[in-house]
């Protein structure tokens, strides 16, 4: 009897354990490599996000399997990573994912990657499979390096500029639309850059690429409860994914604003205005008054006989939704996301003059700056956590966000805090820009090959070499903030800064890794090259009738090289009245007065700048 209880202990026992057994998982940095080395032991790294399909049944089916558990943690050293809170690790993995599954070395050389999920029959033979070609050496080291650090000083911007726009427009599908063949997605990058150039150069045809693209992005959209999908999986924009990331909401409401300013046509305002109602109702956290990271595709059902498929169920009316549920949402709140909201709320109150879209702005601003601000005038990259049950991937604590900098939250603060200055006239925000431009500079910027670090994290050297990324994506966007701020300030001091960023990712080997994903390089380029006009209300009385009417105007007057200031009499002559003037770099129109002729005397003053 006494061995019968034994043995009954030692089932549950191990049952028990078993159950309960778990991945010893570290955080990215210094720790697990420490470890690495320590133990001989080479590097397993998933990188995903919480909104990927992919990434919870590898999380449900695979590392919950026994066999699974057992060899990781006996071999490997194992490291999950999310790829939207370390921007670094999505930007250099992203080829492979989501989840990108990547095997390293001791020195975090990659041996091995892997795209997508695998099922624990599968995946137990391929980390058996390569713990034996590691340990008798059958491994090479890949060379996937597209971040590395080299003297592009040689290159022309020019040049740069031609062979971008190149490769840009051989993705451009002009059978079905949007940028890409196959994957279909609603990029909202090159549909912006498409409406600067068709008011910026001779190629006239670039607005309809934009229009019958963004036609095809309503045709992803939730037509019943909001929100554009995030893309569909055949060349012919049917079969959509319905994942509803908030970034391609806000950088899609965008497009819809600017293409209702360049057109007038209000079917542009009304899909606007479909993707606000979206935002404000499906994904703000009522609290934070900020926006969540995303909606998922998928359903969790408790009863079985409800059991339906992401296609069939957002193809239901809202009422019938019910039913069944609602997807999950990943109630992580981004600095850069609710940055990319904010700037896409200031187009809106651009396009409409409705006062309450910049309301939405300014307020969504503050919060970030209420939570997310430090000191030192830059940004922390996650700032609340909204989420009920635990998430798949630990998110970066505010101790370490205190000294870890990543450029892409700093890029979109910049950006968006630079068009709050120019949309509200209070210098508070220029004050944060200049900080912001100060902290960035002193901590990421290389100042022996140009450009900007993705982070000042580097836990890992490559022999001799520094793991830092610098992502062309990040960089393009801070460039355009440097340009746009020179030229708004009328200042050149970070002219050499530009010039060498968008020389040191302009190689080729950055260039073709990065295929259609690179507007907004193009888009900065083109800012570096043409700079912009500059729109002057000049008035003693910022308050008066007139000024007020003046500017009004001015932020209705549709142009994408336009930025907009006011100033009292100093730098331009006290005329007794509020007056505007527009200046490109090299020439300053006549003063022009509010009345019947304003408009007209503005494109008569372009005209004359681009002839």
């Amino acid at each position: 009897m006494k061995n019968y209880f034994t043995l009954l202990f030692l089932t549950w026992f191990l049952s028990f354990n078993s159950q309960n057994q778990k991945i010893n998982w570290y955080s990215w940095g210094e720790a697990p490599f420490t470890q690495s080395k320590k133990l001989n032991k080479p590097i397993f790294l998933d990188v995903g996000t919480e909104w990927c399909t992919a990434c919870n049944l590898m999380e449900e089916k695979t590392y919950t399997d026994t066999s699974i558990i057992n060899f990781l943690n006996i071999n490997f050293i194992c490291i999950k990573a999310d790829a939207e809170a370390q921007p670094d690790l999505g930007a250099r993995f992203l080829e492979w994912g989501w989840p990108a599954l990547i095997f390293l070395d001791t020195k975090g050389n990659q041996l091995k990657a892997i795209q997508g999920n695998r099922q624990p029959k599968v995946f137990i033979q391929i980390l058996k499979k390569f713990i034996t070609d590691y340990k008798s050496g059958n491994i090479e080291i890949q060379n996937n390096d597209f971040f590395s650090s080299e003297n592009n000083d040689t290159l022309n911007l020019k040049l740069l500029d031609k062979k971008a726009y190149t490769q840009l427009n051989n993705f451009y599908d002009s059978l079905n639309y949007g940028w890409g063949y196959v994957l279909k997605i609603p990029l909202y990058q090159p549909v912006e850059y498409s409406f600067w150039l068709a008011k910026t150069s001779s190629k006239k045809t670039e607005i309809n690429k934009a229009l019958l693209s963004l036609k095809k992005y309503a045709q992803v959209s939730d037509r019943f409860c909001g929100g554009v999908y995030f893309g569909c999986g055949g060349s012919n924009w049917r079969g959509a994914q319905p994942e509803k990331r908030s970034e391609y909401q806000g950088g899609v409401m965008h497009n819809y604003a600017e293409a209702y300013m360049a057109t007038k046509d209000k079917t542009w305002l009304n899909e606007a205005l479909l993707l606000k109602k979206y935002l404000l109702t499906s994904m703000l956290s009522k609290n934070d008054s900020l926006f969540y990271n995303s909606q998922e595709e998928y359903l969790t059902l408790d009863d079985s006989k409800l059991k339906i498929t992401p296609e069939k169920y957002f193809l239901l009316p809202e009422d019938k939704r019910l039913n069944y549920g609602e997807p999950p949402k990943d109630k992580t709140i981004y600095t850069d996301i609710n940055f990319r909201i904010v700037k896409a709320f200031l187009k809106l109150y651009e396009a409409t003059g409705d006062s309450s879209n910049l309301k939405i702005a300014i307020s969504i601003a503050n919060k970030i700056c209420e939570k997310g601000l430090l000191k030192e005038g830059w940004f922390k990259t996650v700032l609340v956590n909204k989420n009920e049950g635990k998430r798949m991937r630990e998110l970066p604590t505010d101790s370490a966000q205190k000294t870890i900098m990543y450029l892409k939250p700093q890029a979109h603060a910049a950006l968006a805090m630079l068009q709050l200055y120019q949309f509200t006239h209070d210098t508070v925000w220029l004050y944060k820009c200049k900080l912001l431009k100060n902290a960035v500079i002193n901590t990421l910027n290389d100042n022996s090959f140009g450009g900007f670090l993705s982070t000042n994290l580097t836990p890992v050297t490559l022999g001799e070499k520094k793991a830092s990324t610098k992502v062309l994506t990040e960089n393009a966007l801070f460039a355009k903030f440097l340009i746009e701020y020179n030229d708004l300030l009328g200042e050149d001091t970070d002219e050499k800064i530009i010039e060498a960023t968008l020389k040191a990712i302009g190689n080729d080997k950055i260039l073709k890794n990065e295929e259609r994903l690179i507007a907004d390089y193009n888009l900065a380029l083109g800012k570096a090259l043409k700079h912009h006009l500059v729109f002057t209300v000049v008035s003693r009385n910022i308050n008066s009738t007139e000024t007020k009417k003046l500017i009004q105007l001015m932020q209705a007057y549709y142009h994408p090289q336009k930025l907009m200031k006011v100033e009292a009499p100093g730098h331009y002559p006290d005329l007794g009245e509020a007056s505007l003037f527009v200046c490109s770099t090299s020439i300053c129109s006549q003063p022009i007065k509010f009345g019947e002729q304003t408009t007209l005397e503005i494109d008569a003053f372009i005209k004359k700048v681009k002839d």
